[in-house]
């Protein structure tokens, strides 16, 4: 019976490698999705996940709220990315920020936990996710383990048990559900967060003169929520607000925009 629940336990612990499974595994289904012959409905539901995966998870949530603290968000609003971000395979916000930070010290050098400095010609690995490193130290992990709070510690050690649970319930309740809520937009989250780490760093222009290759790309800011403006966020990465020419449209920043808005005025219908 030990043995069983550290078997269990041991498969949902995320990792990179895991990681990179679900980026080719749902990566095969979107392209068999083009194929389903099912109406636009379903793929406005995909948009929408990616929005709520990608938009609000990956870049409101783990980049710009946990893993730089850029802004204030009330208790929901952290569960709420947390869920995004989880459902949409990102992987815990615990690991990822720990992954993240290890990218802004030591970008496009030895010790990068993102692997676009060693790609210097585009290929089908530069965005293969499994690619990837976790190079955190031991104490950093803990440091973050004492640090977090027990939602947060549930998240870690149950991580694929949410994902597979979320997703098989869809699959339960209708294929298309399964395909178009969860698989494509996981689908694009994954492969456009890899494209983004990679093509940030090689083409583009610069705002800033910053110690690394970080770029800003405006495809890939329409594309990916704002996160095509790298080397706005390199150079200032506690700022919520990647834009910094009033024609860098940053979708992300919009979100938060709504987010501190209606926080203010939920609060203001508290106090009266």
């Amino acid at each position: 019976m030990r043995r069983l629940k550290q078997t269990i336990r041991s498969w949902m612990a995320p990792s990179i490698k895991k990681a990179g499974a679900v980026q080719l595994g749902t990566g095969i289904l979107a392209v068999a999705a083009l194929f389903s012959g099912v109406s636009w409905h379903w793929w406005l539901l995909a948009l929408f996940g990616y929005f709520m995966y990608a938009g609000v998870g990956h870049s409101v949530g783990y980049h710009r709220y946990f893993s730089h603290r850029s802004f204030k968000a009330p208790k929901w609003a952290e569960v709420l990315f947390t869920f995004c971000g989880v459902f949409g395979c990102v992987g815990p916000p615990i690991t990822w920020t720990l992954i993240h930070r290890q990218h802004h010290l030591h970008s496009d050098k030895a010790g990068d936990a993102y692997t676009a400095h060693e790609h210097p010609r585009f290929n089908l690995s530069c965005l293969l996710i499994g690619n990837y490193r976790e190079n955190y130290s031991p104490r950093l992990f803990h440091r973050a383990l004492r640090r977090s709070n027990r939602f947060q510690l549930r998240v870690l050690r149950n991580y694929y048990g949410i994902v597979a649970a979320f997703a098989l319930s869809l699959l339960a309740l209708d294929w298309r559900l399964f395909m178009f809520g969860w698989a494509v937009p996981v689908a694009l989250t994954l492969w456009m967060s890899s494209l983004d780490a990679y093509a940030t760093h090689h083409w583009g222009y610069k705002n800033y003169q910053t110690n690394d290759e970080s770029r800003n790309l405006w495809w890939m800011a329409l594309l990916f929520w704002g996160e095509g403006w790298h080397n706005n966020h390199h150079a200032r990465p506690q700022d919520w607000n990647f834009r910094k020419k009033w024609w860098e449209f940053d979708i992300g920043a919009g979100i938060i925009w709504v987010i501190q808005r209606f926080s203010v005025k939920t609060a203001g219908e508290k106090k009266a």
